[in-house]
């Protein structure tokens, strides 16, 4: 039976057999070959075979397929051939490798007279700048004590900027360059130069002054080169920074004098130092991102906690949250305070297709108005008085993920367009950036306020409510849930009585009377505090009636406010009686209800009400 040899990175190898006709791969969960590998594109490649033999196919990916180093669309596959995806390599073998043979079987190889040895010890020495200067080295030493530099760079920089001003410093001594230019490649194919003199990137390559023409001829066709510019003594050469076939940046370096050109020892010396900084950069992108993720991850785990609930209304929530998770749709979450709008956004992430991406929660009413474009965008350092560094915003966070933003109706107005055009275009700027940045997030938006009346009275832009409000779930007040009061009452007392350490068994059944005739204007988040209230004074073995704060339990009972009708419900009547006495003429019932015909079509959509 046909196998493949899979090496992930760090992960040791594994073999896969292929048992059935086809075999695919890629990062998505429902692949059969499923890579955790962030060059791998979700629906990579395709293993199948066909007349009596074997092939592979690339499904478009981003970072292409390889066979034995060429990049290919589809081609058939040979014993031995080696497959690349992305930093995955695989090995094809028509038949199972055979067992290595043991002692016991195999010949006895003599051992290997040793001629020479180099303590590791003499090494360190050698080439420490803390134990010798480098410029006393021969030629070759240096470079190889400033590759030996570069690779240590390459594996502890912790952000492109520090990764950057190493390399120019490592570079420039040994090149004897006048100047080194790392240039980035970012996700919209835009080159961006590290300026030495600023550490900032600057976009327009040609305010530094370089040869424009042959970066951009390295960058387009993927070569290595180097030239001499319009004056004699000086000599350019630049080199691009790859990983696979895939374009991460170039270097371009400039040397002066008459008898100053780069030769082909330059050329190679300076492609060792590109791969390993493409390397870093990759290193340092992924490690930014398990970062990002990790952080999300312990946010989500310390606030998480479980939606209980067996009502008619809340099986409802549950039946909505399974159908669409699974889309990439987005959601508009409205209902009162405390009902567990963030636990459905975060039940509907965990159920989705990026429950192994993160979640960014915003609240968008507790974030200074001030703050609160840089908090969703980002910035960039200098942008503003405070902006000592580059931030990502939430959208970049989110990346891959989902990001929900609470109260969505208290955004500013500049806020509003720029979530907007994010939604729409799939691109953020941070403050003070000149480019883009692509963006993959799924929007959950909540609040607890009435968001057509939020679009009437102008709060809200109304293109922006009608992108928002694809999908919409209301998550039902407590005192409309009937039994959950009760389950929610239990849940919550086994959850606290084991974190604040109480060894409290259960409630006095007058407790759950109180809390089942309350009307609970807080909610689920207002039940919680109260049973945690009662944990943290209680004595004994059992919550009593006299531990519930006092005005809640001299508060009257929902039967005794039955007959007072709702608010809603009056001012339902209220439209209906004016439509009446207007004979159904919006302009002249709007009139009589002294608002404006906007505010009155929202309130015959809320309520329902046919004209």
């Amino acid at each position: 039976m046909p196998e493949l040899f899979v090496k992930e990175r760090s992960e040791p190898a594994t073999t896969v057999g292929l048992q059935g006709a086809r075999l695919s791969i890629g990062r998505a969960s429902d692949n059969d070959l499923q890579l955790d590998d962030r060059t791998v594109s979700r629906y990579h490649a395709l293993i199948f075979h066909r007349d009596d033999q074997w092939h592979v196919n690339d499904l478009g990916s981003n970072n292409g397929t390889l066979v034995n180093g060429e990049q290919v669309v589809s081609v058939a596959l040979k014993h031995g051939d080696e497959i690349r995806i992305g930093g995955v390599v695989l090995l094809f073998h028509l038949e199972p490798e055979e067992k290595p043979q043991t002692a016991e079987t195999s010949d006895v190889t003599p051992l290997s007279e040793i001629t020479q040895t180099i303590s590791l010890d003499d090494i360190g020495s050698f080439y420490s700048l803390q134990r010798g200067p480098a410029e006393s080295l021969s030629r070759k030493d240096r470079r190889l004590h400033y590759l030996l530099a570069i690779a240590e760079l390459a594996v502890s920089a912790r952000s492109i900027p520090l990764l950057f001003g190493g390399l120019v410093q490592s570079l420039r001594r040994t090149l004897d360059a006048s100047r080194v230019v790392p240039i980035l490649q970012d996700a919209h194919d835009l080159l961006r130069a590290y300026s030495d003199s600023s550490q900032q990137f600057v976009d327009r390559l040609a305010d530094l002054r370089v040869d424009v023409s042959l970066i951009e001829r390295c960058h387009r066709e993927g070569i290595a080169a180097v030239g001499e510019s319009a004056d004699p003594a000086l000599h350019v050469a630049c080199v691009p920074v790859r990983i696979g076939v895939r374009n991460l940046g170039l270097i371009y370096c400039e040397r002066s004098g008459p008898l100053a050109a780069f030769d082909d020892e330059d050329l190679r010396y300076l492609l060792a130092g590109s791969s390993l900084t493409g390397v870093a950069i990759e290193n340092i992108r992924y490690r930014q991102q398990v970062t990002w993720r990790a952080r999300s991850f312990d946010r989500l785990l310390a606030q998480r906690y479980d939606m209980v609930g067996r009502s008619e209304p809340m099986l409802g929530v549950f039946e909505f949250i399974r159908k669409v998770a699974p889309t990439d749709a987005g959601v508009l979450i409205c209902g009162e305070s405390g009902t567990g709008k963030e636990m459905a956004a975060r039940a509907i992430h965990l159920q989705s297709e990026r429950s192994d991406g993160p979640l960014e929660v915003v609240n968008c009413g507790a974030v200074p108005v001030t703050l609160l474009e840089s908090e969703l965008f980002g910035h960039v350092k200098g942008s503003f008085t405070g902006a000592i560094a580059d931030k990502p915003g939430r959208f970049e966070l989110a990346d891959d993920g989902t990001l929900f933003l609470d109260e969505v109706v208290e955004l500013p107005p500049s806020c509003q367009t720029k979530l907007l055009r994010a939604l729409e275009e799939g691109k953020v700027r941070r403050i003070g950036d000149t480019s883009d940045q692509s963006v993959d997030v799924r929007l959950i938006a909540a609040t607890n306020r009435d968001p057509e009346e939020a679009v009437s009275s102008g709060r809200l832009r109304q293109d922006l409510f009608y992108r928002l409000d694809r999908l919409r779930l209301v998550m039902p007040p407590l005192r409309d849930r009937g039994e959950d009061v009760e389950i929610l009452a239990e849940h919550f007392l086994d959850e606290l009585s084991r974190s604040l350490r109480r060894p409290v068994e259960a409630f006095d059944p007058s407790v759950l009377t109180v809390f089942r005739s309350y009307h609970w204007p807080g909610n689920v988040r207002e039940l919680r505090n109260v049973v945690e209230r009662m944990l943290i004074l209680v004595e004994g073995p059992v919550l009593g009636r006299d531990l519930i704060p006092e005005d809640i339990r001299n508060a009257p009972s929902r039967a005794s406010e039955a007959s007072v009708p709702p608010l809603e419900q009056i001012e339902k009547e209220h439209v209906e009686r004016a439509l009446r006495a207007s004979g159904g003429n919006k302009k002249r019932a709007a009139e009589m209800l002294g608002i404006n015909r906007s505010t009155l079509y929202a309130k015959l959509k809320k309520y329902a009400i046919e004209t």
